[in-house]
């Protein structure tokens, strides 16, 4: 078969590139490199055929590549015989063993599918099984890959492979080949290889191995020469033949030069080799050579003698066994070499030939041809002289001729003859067009070289199939028109002097051109292993020129990428390209030596490049490991989150040229980092490609990046270029850079190493390395010879011989020089980037994004997708734990985890997004002024909703901007509002005093100065009379009087007097209001001031008070400065005192807001009281402000109500406060609303002033313990109702109103609630006045909101309150004084609040307030009216401690004067089972008493309090809120202490003894210390102290009251709950009674978190509640119960009551329901599953089991295959247990402190006893017994879990404990076996009524089953198959008739037949059948 002779060219660049393709994953095809310049549209979609093979010794697999079997007979095979046939050859070789790796097994196979396919058609022609070791296999080598088999070999040095020739025949013959390649290295030099194969009839694709030994040995082949006349230079063969001349060779019989000739010119030993190189001489340096090395092995340069014993001993390692002889150095040399090819008819031809001179240690770098550095004529010597000396010795195959050549004396020398094919070879392709491995194969197979196609195509043959004949040596070849040069690229480090490096590659990325190709040995993922040659690739370029070649090579190389963790010499092969030298071609194969040494060709990339760089992959890299790490944790169900801000901050260290850099990084977006460095800012955009690299865009450029972490440094790749940073080291410490194996020490253990001697050699590559020292020192080996090394192991360590030498690493102090080109970013995307966590300013990206902004319906959409952002991530946060919202995230996100990692990291940014919102929503509150509208969008507003409903305190400031917006969002707008009140003041319907007190203008108040200068004078008139009498609502007006003045000002003056006071004790005062246009004007007021007033009347009191006021209204908007008011003011001063003028106040309209004032007092001098700024002028008093500031410092808020003033007061202190001076948060208000005194108006008023304080508190600068409190002034009077009835009736509202609001009031902590109203009432003659009743609700004196009502007596002038005196108290108390400051009870409230916690004796009034609502909700229930609660609900009753340590019932001692931090009330409470009252006994740690530890007084305490429950048989509930037992100091020992040092000048050699003085010593009281006498005084033994309970008589308590509340929950009910936190002791406690009621924020630990992550070593837990919180507590089964506050669980304690009898013994309390006993259970349960909990409660349309609304579960998050829960039945209480029939999961939580532990998830089936539930069931029925309740179970249980997991989990322990529980009932018990249920084997066992039969019964639904096993189960046992199947023939009409055949058959073989037919009916029927069993 015959193609185009174009074929081969096309298919080589085809077959290159196909194998490139799949090391660049894919890279396109197009503009492919081809030899000969054609194209093709071929590409490979052949089938591979399949080899049949034998199993081999060697194999540990053999695997086949291949697709398809071969036909023997196939048009294929056909054109193989035909082709060998008709091209005069003698074999068929179909099937080749590559008995090579790497390059050469790579190349041979491409080179020689290309040919199969191009002359033959089908590149599958020719079959390759290839040879692997474990290393090729697992760098994914890519000659594996192209075999069509593969043979696993053994691993490890090539002499157990590749080099090995028993292995290579072994696998030669086991797999069937025709031939073998052996390629190059290895052993293809081996004479023993091609006689080998020769004996077992395998063809050898190379020379014979007589010839082999004698030109492959490079001794024999220098002989050969030197006889053929070829010039050689001096050598160890250039003496000892005639004459003493250069050896000649006699050849024996076996064609090979004699032994004895042979070792003339060998150099045994190192005396040989010095012997010789004294003959040859040192001039010109010697080298040293194996006759068996190559490729750079075996070969090293000497100048003396010294050097020659060393490189002997490391040359005859990397050979071993070789001959080895000396060569003089020919200097200034040209390494030639020419390509021959000889065949068995005795042909050579020489295929010109290559330029090798650029050489390191002797390793060939570049490759060219055609050398065109010698003359034509010369180098046709050359070839001729090649071709003579082959042909002579009769040479077959491939192989190399290699010359020295010197160009300027045009002289050549011998240097060797390679019996090889070399890995240059595909020069020679290039510039000939012979495919040489083809080539190889066809002269194998007999075909004569003028018969090769292209053998005849290159010497101009027409007939390129033709057979005429050739001479070789005299015919030319066609002139060579085409220049090619070869790169080599090796796996070498070219900065360490090209060592060898190894490791994983992860891609090489090169793109072909139509001049440039190349092939590499490794594919995707592979790698170089330690033992593989360390070329990998090689790249040709082709030019018609020289210098077009080296151009092309250079653009190919600059754009070839290799990443991995190797090291290569592409960007070094770059520079040297560009060298002069190179380009001119005056190079030598000394050149590339010269500048290695004098390292005069570097890589430079600039400093502060390569600096940023490391840090922009550092940074990168942290922040990939990191997210790695949570993402990892997150996986593994830990739900800590503290790792996150890592990823947004964090320190980069960057080693460079003996300088650190130490950089902070800031995340500002997920691609985009800032790098700090000493005051310096640079961003960097990072975009991570596809393959790996970095973009990295900084400083206006844009740079690609790539690193590699290795054992001793980062490698970078910047812009191409590579850059090794080494790791900061110890010079003592001598480690490897290169992977291999120790084969000797240079130096023994101690001796002495100077800086750069080798003190060892390492083998790698093949190659034996030496390594220096870096430093001198004395030397200690750290390995043995033979160890296997890796990149990074230490080999030595150096005791130093001038440390001072060692280099200093010095820090970078200045700045990088990078130009401040700012990243573009728009504020769109720093919006989104802050919103997501990413630090930026607030305040300007808000500015930023609604810059663009040019209307307000586009502010708003920019403001509402922020706001939803916002909202997306606080809503998964909003008042939850973060680790249950972190845990829920996960299993949401289990695809995406990162997404979890982005929520926290904005939520734990919130503060800055708070702030960007907030600046947002400030910029959006001036939206309506900025476009000209007051309407928001719905969507804006609704959005805006959103955020007001969020839950925690965080979020306030936000909520109080949105919901302000909101606010003013639904006003009118102000023209509207405006207009309206121009109406009604004109109206003739409208009277002007009325419309002054109607609750419908108060918000109007302040727009009423806005129609002070509207153009209808009656409008202006009626707004200042109502103006004036809406302010002075408080007072009576005497009389009024508005008039216009000639200049156009408006007047009003008036008379008036205290509404609040009799009228005949009162002064009359007077008051002024002028209405002024301007600044000016004012003077004129002032000027005549005295005019408007009637000076005959007085002006000030008997006692020198001032009367009257005064009040300017000026409309000038703009000329309206304050200090300009203020001097006029202090101009007249003198006349306004003489007129009497007590407050000038100022008010200046505003458009379209409210009005500004400015209140002047003449008791500050007429200067302004900024306390009254912005405030009506009689507010001041109303509110009773100066009562207020005399003991604080008032800060005002915001407030929404416009009668409403908010402050912040802040205690005056003498001296500093440790964390502040204590705040109080004030609200007050007044009201012009009536209906105070009825319930749903205070409710509604209570209310209100909440809503003010919840909005106060959310300002940040309100601390969390401060102390709030409201105050209201009601200004309508009231009527027909004394101040009796008014005291009365606020005592009964008082008591609903703060059940209902107790949540709220606890929430934000109000301490007093105070209200002024005003009775209306007439005196001893008739005279009409004002009375007011000052009512309070207040904590203040120790007992929680304590109402207390008095009657005020104000001060005639003001209307002020001098004093108020007590209603209803025998001794009239009366007082006035300033608010008090905190007290005792107000610090310790803080303490507690501090905690998270109430104040122990504040849950006195929390149980009063709890028990109202538990009566409100019974009478709910009934349909009754509240009103019919009985009087005196509850009393509480203290227990103390008296003088002898006895418990005493004693009238309450006053609060907070308590020393023991333990307290405990009898409280007797009527409750709606118990109106008649029952008592219980309530402990509780007060925590403000010494962190409320246990003491000993505590411990003796609780022992009594518990003790008396017990003795009296009532219920014990202990209040929890403690730090564990107390830890005691002798602290009056620390301020005596002294320290005995070793060595007192350097205390950090320790110390003896600590001592006191001797004065000291005496002066504490005896036996306190226990010390011996010493020199200083007295040496401290042991410390005794002379206090009790500062030691381990704590624990002795603590064990005390434990066994106590054992002991109690045996004998009574026991009740825990935990508020705030529980520790030590106190948990335990807890647990030790049994029936726990957990706070949300009250964790149960034993040890804190602070602690435990001291203990651990590192920050692992970030609260307590991570240890005991309830996320822990309630799945494990010690909390009940979880509530939000204390509040809720004081209710949930009285319903714990409800259920318990009033003592131990008695039956349960009944109580009344609207539950009717005879209605029918409603609900049933299904045969599918369903949730139990309706059965027992019902629906609203379906009742339950129990009475409607009683039934309550616990222990809910424990055992959840169980419900149980307490209810009542016809009102009697009741115990209940139900079994869940879904599958439920079991969540195990991941240990935080175990970075190793999961989160486990157990599936939990229905109606199955696991161990958990098991416990959870016997627990619940010991409970229920103890508080002598009947218990109603309703038993549905299939069995018990009975796998190996629940065994070892103790199910059979918990299933007896059941037993055992029931067996010890003492109260009904009743088993129902509910509709559908179950009840079977074990199950049925441990509820059996037989247990306890006094006790128990059992009853079951019809529709239930019980039995022992499933029916499923009961078959496999007693109703088997067999079983079945009698009953299937005996019922089935079908099976009797065949039965009956059967019987009747007179044939046996009948049988069978009919047997069959049964079969058929059986096996359908069996399903049915085994259902009916079932």
């Amino acid at each position: 078969m015959k193609l185009s002779g174009k074929g081969y060219y096309a298919f080589a660049g085809v077959v290159c590139l196909a194998s490139i393709c799949s090391i660049t994953n894919g890279f396109s095809l197009s503009g492919l490199a081809f030899f000969g310049g054609s194209k093709s549209s071929f590409l490979n979609h052949a089938t591979k055929p399949k080899q049949q093979s034998s199993p081999s010794l060697f194999m540990a697999s053999t695997v086949e590549t291949s697709g398809s079997v071969i036909d023997a007979s196939s048009s294929t095979v056909d054109a193989l015989e035909e082709y060998v046939k008709s091209r005069g050859g003698d074999r068929v070789i179909r099937k080749v063993l590559i008995a090579n790796n790497g390059m050469a097994a790579t190349k041979s196979i491409l080179s020689m599918r290309q040919w199969a396919y191009m002359e033959l058609g089908d590149e599958r022609a020719i079959q390759f099984v290839a040879m692997a070791t474990p290393e090729d296999l697992k760098a994914n080598a890519e000659f594996v890959r192209l075999a069509d088999a593969f043979v696993e070999v053994p691993g490890g040095s090539n002499r157990n492979n590749y080099a090995n020739v028993d292995v290579i025949v072994k696998v030669a013959m086991d797999m069937g080949v025709d031939a073998v390649w052996p390629g190059w290295g290895h052993a293809s030099e081996n004479p023993k290889l091609p006689n080998t194969l020769l004996q077992h009839g395998i063809k050898f694709i190379g020379p014979t191995g007589p010839v082999m030994s004698v030109l492959g040995d490079k001794i024999a082949a220098n002989i050969l020469a030197q006889t053929a006349k070829v010039p050689s230079i001096p050598w160890s063969g250039s003496y000892g033949g005639p004459n003493d001349g250069p050896l000649q060779a006699e050849l024996n019989e076996e064609g090979t030069i004699p032994t004895e000739i042979f070792e003339k010119a060998t150099c045994r030993s190192v005396e040989e080799a010095v012997e010789a190189a004294e003959r040859i001489g040192y001039e010109n340096g010697i080298m040293i050579k194996a006759s068996e090395g190559g490729g750079g092995k075996g070969i090293r340069f000497v100048e003396n003698e010294k050097d020659l014993r060393n490189a002997y001993v490391q040359v005859s390692n990397e050979v071993v066994g070789s001959p080895i002889f000396l060569m003089q150095l020919c200097k200034n040399a040209r390494h030639l070499e020419v390509q021959i090819v000889g065949d068995q008819h005795g042909n050579a031809v020489a295929l010109n030939g290559r330029d090798c001179s650029t050489q390191r240690r002797f390793q060939k770098i570049f490759e060219e041809g055609p050398p065109v550095i010698a003359p034509k004529e010369t180098f046709r010597e050359m070839e001729r002289a090649a071709q003579r000396l082959t042909q002579n010795i009769g040479y077959i195959g491939a192989g190399t001729v290699e010359y020295l050549f010197n160009a300027d004396t045009g002289k050549f020398f011998f240097l060797e003859l390679n019996p090889r094919l070399q890995v240059e070879h595909p020069v020679t392709e290039g510039i000939t067009g012979v495919n040489m491995p083809a080539t190889q194969l066809q002269v194998a197979m007999g075909i004569p070289l003028n018969n090769i196609p292209e053998i005849r195509r290159l010497y101009g043959k027409s007939d390129v199939y033709g057979t005429d004949k050739i001479d070789f040596l005299t015919e030319d070849y066609k002139p060579i028109d085409s220049h090619v040069i070869a790169a080599r690229i090796t796996a070498e480090n070219p900065d360490e002097g090209f060592k060898p490096t190894s490791g994983r590659i992860e891609r090489i990325k090169f793109q072909s051109s139509s001049n440039v190709w190349g092939y590499f040995s490794v594919g995707a993922n592979g790698g170089i292993h330690e033992f593989a040659d360390s070329q990998f690739g090689h790249l040709f370029a082709k030019g018609p020129t020289r210098e077009a070649a080296r151009r092309s090579l250079v653009l190919a190389l600059k754009e070839i990428e290799v990443r991995g963790e190797i090291r290569t010499t592409v960007e070094y092969l770059v520079q040297l390209l560009e060298t002069k030298e190179f380009k001119e071609n005056t190079i030598d194969t000394s050149w590339l030596d010269g500048i290695i040494k004098a390292k005069s060709v570097t890589v430079d990339v600039p400093s502060n490049l390569v600096v940023m760089s490391a840090a922009i992959f550092k940074a990168v890299d942290h922040v990939n490991t990191e997210t790695a790490a949570i993402i990892e944790s997150f996986e593994k169900g830990q739900v800590g989150t503290s790792a996150i801000p890592k990823l947004q901050g964090f320190e980069t260290e960057v080693a460079y040229m003996d300088t650190k850099y130490t950089f902070h990084v800031e995340r500002v977006a997920s691609d985009i980092y800032r790098f700090k460095l000493n005051g310096g800012e640079l961003d960097v955009r990072v975009t991570n490609t596809a393959e790996g690299a970095l973009i990295a865009n900084f400083a206006g450029e844009t740079h690609r990046i790539f690193g590699q972490e290795e054992p001793l440094g980062l490698r970078l790749v910047v812009d191409g270029s590579t850059v090794l940073m080494p790791s900061i080291f110890d010079p003592s410490e001598l480690r490897t850079d290169v992977t291999g194996k120790v084969v000797r020490y240079l130096q023994d253990s101690g001796a002495a190493v100077e800086s750069g001697q080798p003190y060892v050699e390492v083998e790698a590559m093949k190659m034996i390395i030496p390594i220096k020292a870096t430093e001198s020192g004395k030397i200690t080996n750290n390995l043995s010879p033979g160890s296997v090394i890796n990149a990074g192991d230490l080999l030595a360590t150096l005791e130093l011989k001038d440390p001072s030498k060692v280099k200093k690493i010095s820090t970078f102090e200045g700045t990088l020089d990078f130009p401040n080109t700012p990243l573009d970013t728009d504020a769109k995307d720093l919006s989104a980037y802050l919103l997501a966590g990413y630090k930026h300013d607030p305040e300007k990206v808000a500015l930023a994004l609604l810059e663009g902004a040019n209307d307000l319906t586009k502010a708003a959409e920019i403001a509402t997708n922020a706001v939803t952002e916002f909202l997306r991530v606080e809503t998964v946060f909003d008042g939850l734990l973060k680790d249950e919202v972190v845990r829920e995230l996960t299993k949401a996100n289990k695809a995406n985890l990162a997404t979890v990692i982005e929520l926290n990291q904005a939520h734990q940014q919130l503060p800055m997004r708070e702030k960007f919102i907030s600046a947002l929503l400030r910029r959006v509150d001036n939206l309506a002024t900025r476009f000209g509208s007051a309407r928001l969008p719905a969507e804006f507003v609704a959005v805006l909703s959103k955020l007001t409903a969020l839950k925690d305190k965080t979020y306030g400031e936000l909520k109080l901007a949105a919901s302000d917006i909101i606010l003013r969002s639904k006003v009118p707008p102000f023209e509207e509002r405006k207009e309206e009140l121009r109406k009604s003041l004109i109206s003739s319907s409208v009277k002007l005093p009325q419309l002054a007190k109607s609750a419908g203008i108060s918000s109007g108040v302040d727009l009423l100065c806005s129609l002070f200068s509207d153009p209808d004078p009656a409008v202006r008139k009626a707004s200042v009379e109502v103006y004036v009498r809406r302010v002075y609502r408080a007072y009576r007006i005497l009389s009024l009087t508005v008039t216009e003045l000639d200049d156009g000002r408006l007047q009003c003056t008036w008379e008036f007097q205290p509404s609040d006071s009799k009228q005949d004790k009162q002064y009359v005062r007077q008051g002024m209001l002028s209405v002024v246009k301007s600044l000016s004007d004012v003077d004129k007021v002032l000027t005549d001031i005295e005019k408007p007033f009637d000076l005959t009347k007085p002006v000030a009191t008997d006692g020198g008070e001032f009367l009257n006021t005064l009040h300017i209204a000026l409309l000038d908007t703009k000329n309206n400065d304050k200090a300009d008011i203020q001097a006029s003011l202090e101009k007249h001063d003198r006349k306004l005192a003489m007129l009497g003028i007590r407050l000038v106040n100022v008010m200046i309209p505003v458009a379209e807001q409210d009005p500004l004032y400015y209140s002047f007092p003449h008791c500050d001098g007429y200067k302004e009281d900024i306390l009254r700024r912005n405030m009506r002028p009689t507010l001041y008093s109303l509110l009773e402000l100066g009562r207020l500031k005399k003991n604080y410092e008032l800060e005002r808020l915001e407030a929404v109500g416009k009668n409403a003033q908010v402050y912040i007061g802040t205690e005056k202190v003498v001296k500093p406060v440790r964390g502040g001076a204590p705040q109080a948060l004030y609200v007050r208000g007044i009201s012009h609303t009536p209906g105070l005194v009825s319930i749903r108006g205070a409710q509604r008023a209570l209310a209100q002033g909440l809503d003010e304080l919840e909005r106060a508190q959310s300002n940040p600068k309100v601390k969390a313990d401060i102390s709030s409190r409201i105050f209201l002034h009601s200004l309508p009077e009231l009527e027909d109702v004394t101040v009796e009835d008014v005291a009365k009736r606020f005592q009964e509202i008082m008591g609903i109103v703060k059940s209902r609001l107790a949540q709220r009031l606890l929430k934000l902590s109000v301490d007093e609630i105070e209200v002024i109203v005003r009775v209306a009432t007439t005196d001893s003659d008739g005279n009409s006045y004002v009375q007011p009743v000052r009512l309070v609700s207040t904590s203040m004196g120790g007992e929680w909101l304590k109402c207390t009502a008095y009657l005020d007596t104000p001060n005639p002038v003001t209307g002020v309150t001098e004093q108020y005196c007590s209603i209803g108290d025998e001794n009239e108390v009366c007082v006035l004084d300033p608010y008090a400051i905190s007290n005792a009870v107000q610090t310790k409230r803080a303490i507690a609040r501090r905690v998270g916690s109430t104040y122990a004796y504040d849950f006195l009034g929390l149980l009063e307030v709890g028990l109202v609502g538990e009566w409100e909700e019974h009478l709910r229930s009934l349909g009754e009216s509240t009103d019919v609660i009985p009087p005196n609900l509850f009393s509480a009753q203290e227990l103390v401690l008296d003088s002898n340590g006895e418990l005493s019932m004693g009238s309450r001692r006053e609060v907070g004067t308590n020393k023991v931090g333990m307290v405990a009330w009898l409280v007797s409470m009527k409750s709606p089972e118990y109106t008649e009252g029952r008592d219980v006994v309530f402990i509780a740690n007060d925590v403000t008493v010494q962190s409320g530890s246990f003491g000993v007084e505590e411990d003796d305490f609780y022992f009594k309090a518990s003790e008396y429950a017990r003795q009296h048989k009532i219920p014990r509930v202990y209040i929890a809120c403690n730090s564990g037992a107390r830890i005691g100091l002798v602290d009056e020992l620390k301020p005596l202490i002294n320290i005995k040092w070793t060595d007192a000048a350097n205390p950090t050699k320790g110390f003896q003894y600590i001592y006191l003085t001797d004065e000291d010593y005496k002066g504490l009281p005896a036996g306190a210390v226990i010390a011996h006498k010493v020199p200083e005084g007295w040496a401290i033994d042991d410390i005794i102290g002379t206090k009790t309970g500062i030691g381990v008589e704590n624990l002795r308590g603590s064990g005390m009251i434990a066994g106590e509340t054992s002991r109690a929950y045996d004998e009574i009910f026991t009740l825990s709950y935990v508020t705030g936190r529980s520790v030590g002791i106190g948990a335990y406690l807890v647990r030790l009674g049994q029936r726990v009621i957990q706070m949300q924020q009250g964790p149960m630990i034993l040890t804190g978190f602070s602690a435990l992550n001291k203990l651990l070593g590192r920050d692992v837990y970030v609260s307590q509640d991570q240890l005991g919180g309830p996320q822990i507590m309630v799945p494990n089964g010690v909390t009940h119960e979880e509530v939000p506050d204390d509040q809720a669980g004081v209710a949930s304690i009285l319903k714990w009551l409800s259920f318990v009898p009033k003592a131990v013994g008695e039956l349960p309390a009944s109580r009344p329901s609207s539950d009717p006993v005879s209605r029918d259970v409603v609900w049933r349960p299904t045969k599918t599953p369903y949730d139990p909990r309706l059965m027992l409660s019902g629906t609203n349309d379906m009742p339950g089991f129990f009475d409607k609304g009683t039934f309550k579960e616990y222990l809910a998050g424990w055992g959840k295959s169980v419900v149980i829960g307490r209810g009542r039945l016809g009102g009697i209480p009741m115990g209940a247990i139900a079994v869940e029939t879904r599958l439920v999961d079991k969540v195990v939580p991941a240990d935080p402190a175990d970075p190793n532990s999961r989160e486990a998830i157990l599936p939990q089936a229905g109606q199955v006893l696991f161990p958990d539930s098991s416990y959870k069931v016997a627990q619940a029925i010991r409970d229920f017994d103890k508080e002598g309740l009947p218990l109603m179970m309703f038993a549905n249980w299939r069995g018990f879990s009975g796998g190996s997991r629940d065994m070892a989990g103790e199910i059979l322990k918990f299933g007896a404990m059941i037993v055992d529980a029931l067996r010890e009932y003492s109260n009904p018990v009743f088993v129902y076996l509910p509709p559908h249920g179950e009840l079977r084997g074990g199950s049925w066992v441990v509820v059996d009524p037989t247990i306890n039969e006094e006790k128990m019964s059992m009853y079951a639904d019809p529709l239930s089953r019980g039995g022992i096993l499933e029916p499923a189960g009961i078959i496999e046992v007693k109703f088997r198959k067999p079983d079945i199947m009698k009953v299937m023939h005996r019922t089935d009409e079908e099976l009797r008739l065949l039965d009956s055949e059967i019987e009747a058959c007179d044939f046996d073989a009948d049988i069978p037949k009919l047997k069959e037919q049964i079969k058929a009916p059986e096996d359908l029927l069996f399903s049915v059948f085994f259902q009916i069993a079932t």
